[in-house]
């Protein structure tokens, strides 16, 4: 076998040498990368290691044949299409439960991971002019989550064929999906955490699932003023990401309508006009409507800052549905934090954003 272990590889991704993609790859005690067309002297070899193999990598075609085959200790699998030559390796689950990487392959090989017999928490899914992915932010106390990075309109659809529950789900740079493509996630019944570009939500007027409770929205400045409507479908939304900059073209107002939304975070620059519904006039209409609102994240002058929290103060909280007296935390950068915490009292409390 071939060992290339004196090579230093990026973390996340493995060149496979030209004059050696005909033959097993070793990179390390516990790295494997298989060839195309493997036969059963490499999965015979794949058996010997099967208790130090953690990381190994497969062609789509070869993938049926490690059914019930996989190594005991792997944690990442990555299966590439045949113009791949760089495996990516997906993030490493903590529990010990495979992740696993999708690169430049069929829509429908995700239909094969089912019949792997191992647990998948992690899928990382990337079309082939992925160049320089974007990396997941996982929660770990999800059941499946998915990363759908520059992949065809078809591949959410075949999100069901998993076996699993899909608990989150983040998309990025998928510019042919369309508002019929994406209508699948309607059925994504335990779908709680979802993530795209603000370009994304005219798309998904009608298609979100009504169990979603966490949404970020990133490269905000792409909003528009009817960009926040489509969330009028999620009753259960509980905490909201804008990111990335709100245009003051946009309003809040559309939030009113979600008595449960107890989070709430404006990072990377807030026009004081979009701020109105917190800090001005009609008097903290957003704050008033939204009666389980505890946790505000606001990335804003020191000037709205100062307003927004003055108002707070003023304010009357109100009680949570559960009787009790309602507090709010305000959560500012540190520059800001330290123009602000002395100034805190009542039910308001500030504290520094720390990211």
């Amino acid at each position: 076998m071939p060992d290339i272990g004196s090579i230093t590889f990026p973390a996340q991704v493995t060149t496979i040498p030209s004059q050696l993609r005909g033959a097993i790859i070793r990179v390390g005690p516990n790295i494997i990368i298989l060839p195309a067309g493997v036969g059963d002297s490499e999965l015979t070899e794949l058996q010997i290691s099967r208790e130090t193999v953690e990381r190994l990598s497969v062609t789509t075609a070869d993938l049926p044949r490690l059914r019930e085959q996989l190594p005991e200790g792997l944690r990442r699998l990555n299966v590439r299409g045949p113009k791949v030559t760089e495996p990516r390796w997906p993030e490493w689950d903590e529990d010990d439960d495979l992740s696993v990487s999708l690169q430049g392959v069929a829509a429908d090989t995700i239909s094969h991971l089912a019949d792997l017999g191992r647990t998948v928490t992690v899928l990382e899914i990337y079309g082939p002019e992925v160049t320089e992915p974007s990396w997941p932010g996982w929660d770990e106390d999800d059941d499946l989550s998915v990363s759908l990075q520059g992949v065809a309109a078809d591949t959410i659809s075949q999100l069901p064929n998993l076996g699993r529950t899909v608990t989150l789900l983040e998309i990025y740079d998928c510019t042919d999906h369309t508002t019929g493509s994406l209508e699948p996630l309607t059925r994504c019944r335990g779908l709680q955490y979802l993530s795209v570009t603000a370009a994304y939500l005219p798309r998904l007027r009608g298609q979100l699932p009504e169990g979603l409770w966490r949404l970020n929205v990133r490269d905000c400045p792409d909003l528009t003023a009817g960009s926040l409507e489509p969330l009028t479908r999620c009753p259960e939304l509980r905490d909201l990401i804008l990111s990335g900059g709100v245009p003051d073209t946009v309003s809040l107002e559309p939030l009113t309508r979600y008595p449960g939304l107890r989070y709430l975070t404006l990072s990377g620059g807030v026009p004081d006009a979009v701020l109105d519904s917190l800090s001005g006039c009609p008097g903290l209409q957003l704050v008033k409507s939204c009666r389980e609102l505890c946790v505000l994240y606001l990335h804003c002058t020191a000037d709205t800052g100062r307003a927004v929290l003055t108002a707070l103060k003023k304010a009357d909280l109100g009680r949570y549905s559960d009787g009790r007296p309602r507090t709010i935390r305000l959560y500012v950068p540190g520059e800001l934090y330290d123009q602000l915490k002395s100034q805190e009292g009542g039910r308001v409390r500030v504290r520094e954003w720390l990211d």
